[in-house]
């Protein structure tokens, strides 16, 4: 019986500021606001079903785009699943600190992420 393994690529998003910290393998890429919310977006709107029906081998990686100025990283479908959902997690920290804020319910300079872990 033949086993094939395949490496899990480490990857992790880390929000200060206004800036984003992806880093995939060993590679840090420094993302502002605007290409945080590119990235999400372009991945939000990549249909994985179709990808994952697609029998093709062209439909086994995945670029994904960092910035508007064309660097992009090419990821396994499986991780690119992995991308999307840690992309998807910081956005969802994002909006509910932001509600947090507006509510008054921690003042903007005493509240981090990490606290509302």
């Amino acid at each position: 019986m033949e086993h094939i393994l395949t490496e899990v690529l480490p990857l992790s998003l880390t929000h200060a500021g206004n800036s984003f910290t992806l880093v995939i393998d060993d590679q840090a890429i420094k993302q502002s606001t605007c290409e945080f919310m590119l990235t999400y977006s372009s991945m939000v709107g990549t249909d994985i079903e179709a990808l994952l029906s697609n029998l093709s081998n062209a439909c086994d990686s995945v670029s994904v785009p960092l910035s508007g100025r064309g660097s992009a990283v090419v990821v396994s479908l499986r991780d690119f699943a992995r991308l999307r959902t840690l992309y998807g997690q910081m956005m969802y920290e994002l909006k509910l600190q932001d509600l947090l804020v507006r509510c008054a319910i921690f003042p903007q300079s005493t509240l981090e992420l990490s606290e509302l872990n």
